[in-house]
């Protein structure tokens, strides 16, 4: 006999077309229903977000009283509990552990239960990593609605999805979403449906919808089904209820592995990935400002400042905020991204500040003492790389300010300088090279300048030569060449490409087949790019060529453009700043661009061409990274986000693009694509994905900031250790000028994670300790014999799960510790120090 579980819920946005109040009041009489209804009878009901219990507990305690008893009674069942359910494939992936830290933590201290369900309702897709993500936090199944390919749920609801380390979890796709059995004179169809592709007798029948009030007649077509129907039974149960029944069944499940995302079945919305990119700029920021802000405050409590838990739990609640699916894809109602923005500053400001206090009292700052600079390291390795910092006036009378290393001057590029009537400067900016120890400091001495570059960086016209390679800018279109030091082209690019754009905050749509223009002159003859200006800036270490144009929606003459220049340019629309810069030790090319933008209804991106043939395409994920073998050989992909890199490699060479928040998304055929901007002005434009509101501060008029790079390099990404390198290029080294005494250490390490392909993910104080917690994660998929050494002795190391829980112990030896890692494994340890 079959048996299906009707499971009533809804989906709570905590903001989407609606904002945060009303959802919280539209919950709040959504919940004081079911509630009711659950106390009255034998109706069930699930809550999806601890963040919304909280909101009741502050605002509507006999609320939050009502809900506790039932969730007791086992009648309301929490499903997923994170603090707010996130968008799984665009945050950073230590945000996702602090969703689930904080929602779960709430839910064991509050009601006493742990979680077994991940419930992805409504998530545009499913990183490859969330299997390990869910077991190492407690849960035991999942029930998710997108991102299963059509080949697989033409087949079958019920697998063990696998990982990119392996792990399994026991997983239902809701085949008709999560609104199954909403209707009740539709039970009949829902249900031949989803017996259809149904792995066992055990069917799940979800019955609800976002912010849909609790449906009492469910409970008679329940009693009504199980009088006329004689081969199955129907009841009102909880997601639990049907995973255990699964479970017993006692089947050996399909396996199917990868990340879940893809279009064919349930949407994605994979042009999300280019709507208000603005947060996902600021979002990339912020990730990177708490976890650096937290590092340094552990590093300093350890040293006996007190631990800022208020400030560090504040900034966290924010982002996890912004991380929710409808907020941080871009595709709420405008007044939604008035508070993102608030937050981008608010974050911007208490953590830059959080972030000083801290260097300050882990150096020892002191006011009498003398001007030095200070570079800190945020990575657990060494790293050598490019600084530069700001030098305010200097006591001793220096001219020419410079920098030393212990006894030996180094090699420093005066980038800004301004100087007094008798020649002593009183601002400076320098630029150098500076090698940092793991996770700690450095300190130079300010002195008078007398050294000389060894060698430096050539110049031909719009050339410039570097140990690496030579960088050709088009005066005329800005459009970049690089070709390696034997005269070959290797990457063809940074040229703006100007398309249609009729879309809404989910779709790209366009009413041409090719775009409105190019800088390479591609597009309708009615338009065209001018060139503006164009500069070049040699020095020994560091170069750069900016360059300025401006598209015009108006030339004339406008036909035989073969023959006629234009010579009448009108409507100016976009207005376009580049910079690109290439350095003397570094191989790699950096990038800002700048726009202003008048132009509503269009897309902007930037087109690579790699020039190669049959490139394989591998991208970061959360904890990991995601290959694309063979595909897009024959055309260009859809828009797949990526957090901060994506490689194109071929047989012998490769390149890989950085981006400091902006998605790298569409690759194909050789070339890749990074998207700026699309210029919407609604919601919803089907009325199916949403509602048709008008969202006029999406159409992206104003003036927007991208800063990427990229990484030419020989072999494949591994080899290249584009993890790495990605890490350094967004994360730079701090620099300050700072006044020290003497006898101050002059360099130092506080951790060290070894080898490189072991990344730093989190670096904080214990939950319910006075321990260290520290959470790395393998690369490039091979097993690894991890060595960490902290600046102290370890009393103590316990592996623990992602909500802190103790696993088993490993024995330190005094300061270090080794351990076998797993491909692509996220470890957590606690360290009692």
């Amino acid at each position: 006999m079959q048996t299906i579980y009707v499971v009533p819920h809804t989906h709570f946005d905590v903001a989407w077309a609606f904002t945060r109040d009303d959802y919280y009041q539209i919950n709040e009489l959504i919940y004081s229903e079911a509630l009711e209804l659950m106390r009255k009878s034998e109706f069930k009901f699930c809550i999806e977000q601890c963040y919304l219990l909280k909101a009741f507990e502050e605002r509507n305690p006999e609320l939050w009283s009502g809900l506790k008893e039932m969730i007791q009674e086992g009648k309301l069942e929490i499903v997923d509990g994170q603090w707010l359910m996130p968008d799984t494939m665009r945050p950073a992936g230590e945000v996702l552990i602090r969703e689930i830290l904080l929602g779960k933590r709430y839910a064991r201290e509050e009601f006493g239960v742990d979680i077994p369900v991940a419930w992805a309702a409504d998530n545009f897709g499913l990183n490859a990593q969330l299997p390990q993500i869910y077991k190492k936090a407690g849960y035991k199944w999942l029930a998710f609605r997108r991102g299963l390919g059509e080949s697989v749920g033409n087949r079958v609801s019920e697998f063990l999805w696998r990982g990119l380390d392996g792990t399994t979890i026991l997983s239902h796709w809701m085949p008709l979403g999560y609104r199954a059995g909403l209707y009740v004179d539709k039970l009949e169809q829902s249900f031949s449906t989803l017996s259809k592709v149904a792995a066992t007798s055990q069917i799940l029948m979800p019955s609800g919808s976002g912010s849909i009030p609790p449906q009492e007649e469910i409970l008679d077509a329940v009693d009504s089904w199980n009088k006329t129907h004689k081969g199955s039974f129907m009841k009102v149960a909880t997601p639990s209820e049907f995973f255990t029944a699964l479970e017993q069944q006692g089947k050996e499940f399909e396996v199917i592995d990868g990340e879940m995302y893809d279009d064919e079945v349930a949407k994605v919305f994979p042009d999300v990935s280019s709507t208000r990119v603005w947060v996902i700029l600021g979002t990339r920021e912020c990730e990177r400002l708490v976890v650096t802000a937290e590092g340094l405050a552990t590093i300093a409590w350890l040293l006996g400042r007190q631990y800022p838990s208020e400030v560090m739990r504040r900034n966290w609640e924010k982002l996890l905020f912004i991380a929710s699916h409808d907020v941080i894809n871009g595709c709420s109602v405008d007044e939604i991204y008035e508070e993102v923005e608030g937050h981008f500053i608010s974050m911007r400001q208490e953590l830059g500040e959080l972030i000083n206090e801290c260097k300050e009292y882990i150096i020892g700052e002191q006011e009498n003492g003398s001007n030095k600079v200070v570079v800190f390291n945020v990575f657990p390795c060494w790293v050598t790389g490019w600084v530069e910092v700001e030098l305010g006036a200097d006591s001793s009378g220096i001219n020419e300010p410079g920098l030393r290393d212990n006894d030996d001057e180094i090699e420093c590029q005066a980038l800004e300088i301004e100087i007094d009537s008798n020649g002593v400067f009183t601002r400076a900016k320098l630029g150098f090279m500076a090698s940092v120890p793991p996770l700690g400091y450095k300190i130079y001495d300010i002195i008078e300048r007398t050294k000389k570059p060894t060698s430096k960086i050539e110049a031909e016209g719009n050339k410039l030569i570097t140990p690496f390679f030579t960088l050709w800018v088009d005066d005329k279109t800005g459009i970049v060449e690089v070709y390696d030091n034997n005269g070959r082209l290797l990457i063809r690019g940074n040229e703006l490409i100007v398309d249609d754009e009729i879309g809404d905050l989910y779709f790209h749509r366009s009413r041409l087949e090719r775009p409105i223009h190019t800088e390479g002159g591609e597009g309708i003859r009615f338009g065209d790019f001018k060139p503006v200006s164009f500069n070049t800036e040699v020095d020994n270490l560091k170069a750069r060529i900016t360059f300025e144009d401006a598209y015009y929606s108006l030339v004339w003459p406008y036909r035989l453009r073969e023959k006629y220049k234009p010579l009448l340019y009108r409507h100016k629309s976009i207005e376009v700043y580049k910079e690109i810069t290439v350095y003397r030790d570094i191989p790699r090319i950096d990038f800002t661009l700048r726009i202003k933008n008048r132009h509503p209804d269009v897309r902007i991106r930037i087109r690579f061409d790699t020039r190669i043939m049959q490139p394989d395409y591998f991208r970061e994920t959360q904890f990991g990274v995601i290959g694309e073998p063979g595909k897009f050989i024959s055309g260009v992909s859809f828009e797949v986000p990526s957090l901060s890199w994506v490689d194109c490699s071929g047989r012998d060479r490769g390149v890989t693009f950085f981006g400091k928040g902006i998605p790298i998304n569409q690759m194909g055929k050789g070339y890749v694509y990074l998207t700026l901007l699309r210029s919407v002005s609604t919601l919803s434009a089907d009325g199916e994905s949403g509602p048709f509101v008008p969202t006029p501060n999406a159409t992206e008029i104003g003036s927007y900031a991208y800063e990427y790079a990229l990484y030419p390099h020989r072999g494949g990404w591994k080899e290249a250790n584009s993890f790495r390198k990605s890490d350094e290029f967004n994360d730079s080294l701090i620099a300050s000028q700072i006044c020290l005494g003497e006898g101050i250490q002059r360099e130092r390490s506080f951790l060290e994670l070894r080898p490189d392909n072991l990344i730093l993910s989190a670096f904080k104080k214990a939950e319910d300790s006075d321990e260290v917690v520290l959470r790395f994660f393998e690369t490039k998929g091979e097993e690894t014999m991890a060595e960490i050494e902290l600046f102290r002795d370890i009393k103590r190391t316990v592996v623990v799960d992602l909500l802190e829980r103790e696993e088993y112990e490993l024995k330190p030896t005094g300061n270090t510790l080794k351990m076998k890692v797993k491909p692509f494994e996220i470890v957590t340890l606690k360290l009692g120090v």
